[in-house]
């Protein structure tokens, strides 16, 4: 399930906020923007692939859509989740924002 990062007001205390937590929310901000890049350059492919053949309805591409959409946020679902819930999680958000990174 996508969340979005968390939004902090411009008065809020940077220094209430711990590494750790910028850590994490660095993370998960880090893997759904590899997700939806990965989501969108292979929605590209496939409309360029089916629309060769034929033309895509305006349904058909909302069911394509969709299904890229429920397949991210699955595979994507247990990084995220290891990020909220890991003892560890300082180690972990810098892990993940290595495996996750588009910046290769």
């Amino acid at each position: 399930m996508h969340r979005p990062p968390t939004e902090r007001s411009d008065d809020a205390p940077t220094d209430s906020i711990s590494g750790t937590e910028l850590d994490i929310e660095t993370a998960q901000e880090t893997i759904r923007a590899s997700g939806e890049s990965i989501k969108r350059d292979e929605l590209e492919r496939a409309f360029a692939t089916l629309e060769s053949e034929g033309e895509l309805t305006t349904e058909q591409r909302r069911i394509v859509e969709r299904m890229a959409t429920e397949i991210v946020d699955e595979i994507l679902a247990a990084p995220q989740s290891v990020l909220e819930t890991d003892k560890s999680a300082d180690r972990t958000a810098k892990t993940v924002i290595k495996l996750f990174s588009t910046d290769r």
